[in-house]
């Protein structure tokens, strides 16, 4: 094998705002829209001073690609970028990271996707994400791409445009080949319900979603066992559900389990915090073939990435993962 994984999705330059939350106090939603129970506002055609200013590389299939990398995985990613200064910086980026480049596709058509992330409110992980996916649109899983199915593990992360097509192209590499496959679908793929994910759920190693993302797939009372049974009944061998602070629920054929997180932790900066778990999880089977290790790696990965600003600044490395571990507060019990 090539490669131990070959992550799919978004690559994007991401600028952070910082406002003092004077400016842009977080209120609850006036219409009590269940969907929207909190906006963060700004005054109309106001100029609002900024505190502070943060740029970075992100994008899922970039974030996810970081920690295999760093943890000491031979990685390459699938994803779609603009022909402008962007994209130089995204594959510079990645580069720099170790992340093999030979799937990315550059579009002279489209710009490199962009995100503004507003940060406010009392707490820095009050955030809104405004942004330009731009070139990721274009992106193409292409199973016939020389090198592409020498791999043993996908991860895909959001994906956007002709997602289906792509989608349908990793599933029939993942039967033809024997390949693994991590899942954590994007707001684009959880709109269809699992009417229309069931099929490429069959194809699944590990399907990963959260908790609100469980509940609107599936419309099944709100209790993890039913949740995760809900899940599994779709055909994935595992499925995953993260409840943020409150932990991680996983489920096979043969077990649930429930590991805790460490509440002690206090978040600078959220984003980030659902690619670093998944990719965690999926390096630490790599790394051991151990549920508990993988959860217990996963989770220590998104605290420590909560911790700073950006997706991939707290990201662990491979010497300091083992000792990230086994100092965590984490929990685990059968559920």
């Amino acid at each position: 094998m090539k490669y131990d994984v070959i992550t799919i999705g978004s690559a994007v330059k991401d600028i952070y705002l910082f406002l003092d939350p004077r400016d842009a106090p977080v209120i609850d939603n006036p219409k009590k829209d269940p969907a929207r129970e909190k906006l963060i506002t700004l005054e109309f055609g106001a100029k609002i001073d900024v505190k502070d200013s943060v740029t970075t590389i992100g994008g899922g299939a970039v974030n996810c690609g970081v920690t295999f990398s760093r943890l000491g995985f031979k990685s390459a990613s699938v994803v779609s970028i603009g022909d402008d200064e962007n994209a130089d910086s995204v594959e510079r980026a990645m580069k720099n990271e170790k992340i093999d480049t030979r799937f990315v596709q550059r579009n002279k058509d489209l710009p490199t996707g962009f995100s503004t992330l507003i940060v406010a409110g009392k707490a820095k992980h009050d955030r809104v994400v405004l942004v330009e996916r731009g070139a990721s649109n274009k992106n193409n899983f292409d199973p016939q791409k020389r090198g592409i199915t020498k791999t043993k593990w996908y991860y895909a992360s959001a994906l956007s445009g002709s997602w289906k097509k792509e989608l349908q192209d990793i599933a029939l590499a993942v039967r033809k080949h024997k390949i693994k496959w991590a899942w954590n679908p994007g707001s684009s793929q959880l709109h269809e319900g699992l009417s229309g994910l069931s099929s490429f759920m069959k194809a699944c190693t590990v399907f990963m979603v959260n908790r609100d993302e469980a509940l609107e797939l599936t419309g099944a009372e709100n209790k993890p066992k039913i949740l995760l049974k809900a899940l599994l009944a779709k055909g994935p061998e595992s499925v995953i559900i993260s409840d943020g602070i409150n932990g991680i629920y996983y489920a096979d054929e043969s077990q649930m389990l429930y590991m805790s997180a460490d509440k002690s932790i206090k978040a600078v900066e959220a984003t980030g915090a659902g690619d670093s778990f998944g990719s965690g999880f999926v390096a630490g089977l790599l790394d051991k073939d151990d549920i508990e290790y993988a959860l217990d790696l996963g989770i220590t990965n998104s605290e420590s990435v909560i911790r700073k600003v950006g997706a991939q600044q707290g990201i662990l490395r491979k010497k300091d993962a083992d000792c990230a571990v086994s100092s965590s507060n984490h929990t685990l019990k059968k559920i």
